[in-house]
């Protein structure tokens, strides 16, 4: 009876989204980091779980990921571009954190948690929910066990890696980003930029969604136009904000039918695993930190097991060295789905 409330489609997605506002008002009243994404997803995930049918379509998310790589690429500025020369540093470290927490989670999966070795395998690999769960059930996995454990791992380090951040370093916004943070005065000029490249990225893309190419794309034509000087601004905070609680209420939805012999299991089981995750990413970071150009605050988001549209929207709202985070994640993404089904071979030649 509940899921029946809120009339048609787009009166539902109107809600989720008000609820969401509401959520990340309360947040940002609180104090706490990241406060719309957060409060956006607290709200969204209270609603899924009570059985309302309120939440945002697929396209809303769609459509937010052009915007968030237009705001990923206005970190691309000139002195930014002359350090990533630094960067393939953590290229290497990353590689081997990736495989090695694959192993460590196969192990996991199947050793504490019972599953099936090729769900296993694909629920430790920490790249895209979609991605992994396409690729999972493909070689035969269990498709709602996947969902649920990556599902969980993207809302656990969205809703930790924040608090992390303020409590460990003592940072929760204004750190070294790499955007221009110029007044916000909007040109016609500068709205034809930003919207060209979320429109032509966009369409561009499409093709090469599986490896993130509606965001990617979008991302490369802001670096260029902002490295270029065609248009100096990033887009402005009111945006910023509107996209983190899209993002919220995208992933908040993801508890949607969820029973409650679930959270007992696999939800659990994905938290034990992310804290895990967690952990060895934030010992990377303190290591690859001796070596690296970057903070350790931005080498924890590099090595954060979250989504790429996620770890951006945080590394963005929190100032932490955009470019650098969203170049590491960018990689990651599209090295896990090329070397992911070679590697599940390799381990399963029987």
């Amino acid at each position: 009876m509940m899921g029946k409330l809120g009339g048609t489609p787009a009166i539902r997605a109107l809600l989720a989204f008000g609820s969401g506002c509401i959520g990340g008002a309360i947040f940002k009243g609180l104090g706490f980091p990241l406060p719309w994404t957060l409060g956006s997803l607290t709200a969204a995930a209270i609603i899924a779980m009570v059985g309302l049918d309120w939440k945002l379509p697929s396209a809303a998310r769609n459509a937010a990921r052009p915007i968030i790589g237009v705001m990923a690429g206005s970190a691309f500025t000139v002195e930014v571009a002359r350090s990533m020369v630094h960067w393939w540093q953590a290229i290497l470290p990353l590689v081997a954190f990736l495989v090695l927490i694959t192993l460590a989670g196969r192990v996991f999966f199947t050793r504490f948690c019972g599953f099936d070795r090729t769900t296993a395998f694909f629920a430790s690999t920490p790249g895209g929910l979609s991605e992994l769960t396409l690729l999972g059930a493909q070689y035969g996995g269990n498709i709602r066990q996947l969902v649920l454990i990556h599902s969980t791992r993207i809302i656990t380090v969205v809703f930790l890696v924040p608090f992390v951040v303020r409590l460990i370093f003592d940072l929760e916004g204004g750190g070294k980003s790499g955007t221009a943070h110029a007044p916000e005065v909007f040109s016609a000029l500068d709205w034809l930029v930003l919207l060209g490249c979320a429109a032509v990225g966009y369409v561009i893309g499409r093709p090469l969604k599986v490896v993130g190419g509606v965001m990617v794309v979008p991302l490369i034509l802001s670096a260029f136009v902002h490295g270029t000087g065609l248009t100096h601004l990033p887009p402005p905070s009111w945006l910023v904000a509107l996209v983190q609680v899209v993002i919220g209420c995208v992933a908040g939805s993801r508890f949607a039918g969820v029973q409650w012999h679930e959270v007992r299991t696999s939800v659990v089981q994905g938290l034990a695993w992310t804290s895990i995750m967690l952990l060895a990413a934030l010992a990377a970071a303190g290591l690859c930190s001796t070596f690296v150009e970057a903070s350790v605050p931005a080498l924890l988001l590099a090595f954060a097991p979250g989504g790429i549209a996620e770890m951006t929207i945080v590394a963005f709202a929190m100032g932490i060295e955009v470019a650098f985070v969203v170049c590491c994640h960018v990689f990651r993404s599209i090295f896990l789905v090329a070397a992911a089904p070679a590697l599940y071979r390799g381990l399963h030649k029987d």
